[in-house]
């Protein structure tokens, strides 16, 4: 996955997060529904159309891509996420009681998706290994979700949710910059490598035509024979 794709991703996560810290007082159950269930279809449709222009820059390109194993598990978690975000629009009534485990699914997901980024998303860059503690963050704030009742206080919830959503689009904007940058670098690298050969075999060449004339033995002069009758 490119970068760029990353940081328009986390972009939005880092948007809804900031609202929700912002207005934890005073949004209501079914607005989260509501807003969950559309982003949810949007992270899923967004995932799919970036995984496809993907694979197919990589076929143009002639390279085999991310591999199959990979890809399936792309398509499954996009395919749940947009799944997710239908139901949670059809039942929101249902949904505004599992307030706390939708948030937590949502926190979870950022984390699966933070692991398949990591570990295969970026190949054949390969991101620092300090950054799972982005995914296994992610994973803590989830568990603690999945235990809350939905008799707690939905300010709390709302809260750990938007700072958990904030610092998964933060670590996914950081991450795609990185990305970005280690290509960047990669990129300048190989171009100096290839010139580098082309610069020796010119130096080389431009030597040998010079001491070529007067060092070679065949072209050094020679004695000429004396003749006999004039002896």
């Amino acid at each position: 996955m490119k970068g760029k794709n990353l940081i328009i991703m986390g972009l939005p996560a880092l948007a809804a997060g900031i609202a929700l810290i912002i207005t934890y007082k005073g949004i209501s159950s079914t607005g989260v529904v509501i807003t969950g269930g559309i982003l949810f279809i949007l992270a899923g449709i967004f995932n799919v159309v970036a995984a496809g222009y993907e694979r197919r820059r990589a076929e143009r390109a002639g390279s085999r891509g991310h591999g199959m194993i990979s890809a399936a598990v792309n398509l499954l978690a996009c395919a749940g996420a947009v799944i997710l975000g239908v139901c949670m629009l059809i039942f929101k009534d249902t949904f505004v009681t599992l307030i706390p485990f939708i948030f937590g699914v949502l926190i979870a997901f950022s984390a699966f998706y933070q692991v398949y980024l990591l570990a295969y998303g970026t190949r054949p860059v390969m991101l620092p290994g300090w950054l799972y503690i982005v995914p296994l963050a992610l994973a803590g704030t989830a568990v603690y979700l999945f235990l809350q009742k939905p008799e707690v206080d939905d300010t709390v919830i709302m809260l750990t949710t938007g700072i958990a959503l904030s610092f998964f689009g933060l670590s996914t904007v950081a991450e795609g910059m990185a990305l970005g940058s280690i290509r960047r670098r990669t990129i300048h690298d190989a171009g100096k490598a290839a010139k580098a050969p082309a610069e020796v075999h010119d130096t080389v060449g431009t030597g040998a035509a010079a001491v070529e004339p007067s060092g070679h033995p065949d072209t050094a002069p020679r004695p000429e024979p004396l003749d006999p009758d004039t002896e």
